[in-house]
C-alpha cells in the first residue's frame, strides 16, 4: 500500500503543521532507520517515513503518536467524539476528517492539485452574501429568523470556554486572567465523598487551578456545541457561561465536568471579558458520550436564567 494526496496532506497537517508535534516527527523518522540515516530536516523526515512506512494507518498506529496526540488533534479540528475511545477509533476518525477536508484531486497541466471541501471562509462568505440579499429585511425579522445558539451571548460562551480549557490544559492561564477578588468553588465528587476548596483572590484561584490539574493529570474536553456551553445573563448583569465535558488521564475518559463562569468587562484591559467567579465541578464516573447541560441537576437554575438575543454591553 501507500499513501494517497489526502494521508499525505493530513499527515503534514498532524506532524509539521502542528508545531508542538515536531519532535515526534524527528522520531519517527530515526525510529524507522534504527538511527542510521540523518535526518537534517523536516522534509527529510517526512520523505524518510513515507518512504519506509508502509501505509497511513501502520503509521498513526506507532507507538510515538499516542492518543492523547490524535485527541488533541481531532478536538483542534472540532471533530466529536464519544467519551471512551480507543486508539484504533481516533486513528480511522483522524483518516476520515482527512478524506472528508480534502475530497477530491485536479490534475492541470501536470501539476496535482488538492481541492479541499467547502471551507469555513467559503460558507461565512456564502452566508454575508445572503444576509447582502436580505438587506431589506427589519431588524426585527432578523433576530426571528437568527438560530438561537448564534445568538451574542452563545458565541461568546463557546469562544471563552474553547480559549479557557485550552490555556488550562496547556499550563498558560495566567493571574490577570483573574478579577483580583475573584472566587473559586471547586468540588471533586469521588467514590468516596465530595472534595470541597473555595478561594477568594485571584492567585489562588490559579494555584489551586494548577494543582489539581497536575495531580491528578486531568485534560479537560468540553463539549464546543449548543448543547455543552451555553451563555445567561444573571439578575446582576454578569455574563454566565455554563460549560460542560469530560475528563480524560493519558490512557482513559476518567470523569466528567461542569462549569458555571461568571465574567465582568475590565475596561482597563481593553475591554476584554475577565472571571469574577468559577463554580467548578468534577465528578468521577464512566461517559459513553458527551454530557450536555440538560443532564446536569446542578446547571438547572442557571439554565432558567434570561438569554438576551442582542449584542452584549
Amino acid at each position: 500500500m501507500s499513501y494517497t494526496i489526502q494521508e499525505k496532506i493530513g499527515i503534514i497537517d498532524l506532524l509539521q503543521t502542528e508545531r508542538n508535534n515536531i519532535s515526534i516527527l524527528y522520531q519517527l523518522a530515526k525510529s524507522v532507520t534504527k538511527n542510521v540515516v540523518n535526518v537534517n530536516s523536516e522534509l527529510e523526515a517526512l520523505d524518510t517515513i513515507f518512504l519506509h512506512i508502509p501505509d497511513c494507518t501502520t503509521l498513526l498506529s506507532k507507538r510515538l503518536i499516542t492518543k492523547e496526540i490524535l485527541f488533541k488533534y481531532l478536538h483542534k479540528k472540532k471533530v466529536p467524539l464519544t467519551a471512551d475511545f480507543t486508539k484504533s477509533q481516533l486513528v480511522k476518525k483522524v483518516v476520515d476528517y482527512w478524506y472528508q477536508n480534502y475530497a477530491s484531486m485536479n490534475t492541470q497541466n501536470g501539476t496535482t492539485t488538492l481541492v479541499k471541501s467547502e471551507t469555513n471562509e467559503q460558507q461565512n462568505q456564502s452566508q454575508l452574501n445572503y444576509n447582502s440579499t436580505q438587506s431589506t429585511s427589519t431588524t426585527t425579522n432578523a433576530t426571528i429568523l437568527q438560530e438561537p445558539s448564534e445568538f451574542p451571548i452563545h458565541l461568546l460562551a463557546r469562544k471563552f470556554s474553547e480559549w479557557f480549557f485550552d490555556n488550562y490544559n496547556k499550563n498558560l492561564l495566567k493571574v490577570n486572567d483573574f478579577w483580583t477578588d475573584a472566587s473559586l468553588l471547586m468540588q471533586i465528587a469521588a467514590n468516596d465523598g465530595i472534595d470541597e476548596h473555595l478561594c477568594q483572590d485571584s492567585e489562588s484561584i490559579l494555584q489551586n487551578l494548577v494543582e489539581t490539574r497536575q495531580r491528578f493529570g486531568f485534560y479537560f474536553n468540553p463539549n464546543l456545541t449548543h448543547a455543552g456551553v451555553q451563555g445567561r445573563m444573571d439578575v446582576h448583569g454578569l455574563v454566565l457561561v455554563l460549560s460542560c465535558g469530560t475528563l480524560h488521564t493519558s490512557q482513559d475518559c476518567v470523569g466528567v465536568f461542569e462549569c458555571v463562569f461568571g465574567l465582568l468587562r475590565d475596561p482597563f484591559a481593553e475591554n476584554n471579558w475577565k472571571t469574577k467567579n468559577i463554580k467548578l465541578i468534577l465528578r468521577s464516573k464512566g461517559a459513553a458520550v458527551m454530557p450536555s447541560l440538560e443532564e446536569s441537576d446542578d446547571m438547572k437554575e442557571a439554565l432558567e436564567l434570561p438569554v438576551p438575543q442582542g449584542e452584549l454591553a
